[in-house]
Order: C-alpha cells, then structure tokens, then sequence
C-alpha cells in the first residue's frame, strides 16, 4: 500500500502570516489537529494543537498577533504519494512525528497522519503511538 493510498489530500492551509487565532478556527472548521502552512503554494511548515498549546498558551503569547510562523515545524520531514506506507510508519516512529507533509515536486499533496493510517491500519497506527 502506499501514502496516495492513505493520506489526506483535501487538507487546509495558511500563510506563515495567519494569525494562530485563525490557525486554530481553521483547524476547529476541519476537525484536524494539524494545519499546513503553505507560502505561494509553497509548502513551508505545520502547525499541531499542541504546538499552539504549549508555544502560545502555556507562554501566554497573543494569539490573535502571533503569526503562524513564530510556532510553526520547519523542518519536518517529509514522504512521498509513491512511497510505502512502512517506509512513512518508519519516518514517523524516528522522528516523533504524527503528520507528514506528502510532497510532490516540491508541491504539498497531502498530509500522512497517524488518524488516517489508523482508519487503515490500527496495528501500524499503535507501533507509531509506542513511539511517538
């Protein structure tokens, strides 16, 4: 199997100059804890709940001036639509992560995430959760 076959493609993005008021709105809109963030198309970084949780909420920072860059993940990596769902389940067990940019020509396609690998596979969705 592989990611095409099992991320997300419809997936919500905004610019690094979005307020993380509105970074937030629009994750509660889609009903994902994760939110691409995307300059001229641009794949740039994702913000999670908890990134908004811990790097604005629990530093009592603005969330209505804090810019969606200031807590945006730069450097995530990232996996392609042709590649296997094992290698992504790899990728996300080493570094941590729960959501993965899937890109394509340097394009963001898609989000490979531990909701949706579970919807598919809950046996590999419990062995990234060990880990992470």
């Amino acid at each position: 199997m592989k990611v095409r076959d099992v991320m997300v493609s419809d997936i919500n993005s905004v610019s690094p100059s979005t307020p993380v008021i509105e970074v937030a709105h629009q994750m509660d809109l889609s009903g994902r804890g994760v939110i691409s963030i995307c300059d001229k198309d641009k794949f740039r970084g994702l913000i999670t709940e908890r990134d908004i949780v811990v790097n604005v909420v629990a530093r009592a920072r603005d969330p209505v001036t804090e810019p969606a860059s200031a807590i945006m993940n730069e450097h995530l990596p990232i996996v392609s639509p042709s590649d296997d769902i094992m290698e992504a389940v790899k990728v996300m067990e080493n570094s941590g992560v729960r959501a993965l940019p899937v890109v394509q020509s340097r394009k963001l396609v898609g989000l490979f995430t531990i909701e949706e690998l579970a919807r598919e596979n809950q046996a590999l969705a419990a062995m990234v959760l060990v880990k992470v």
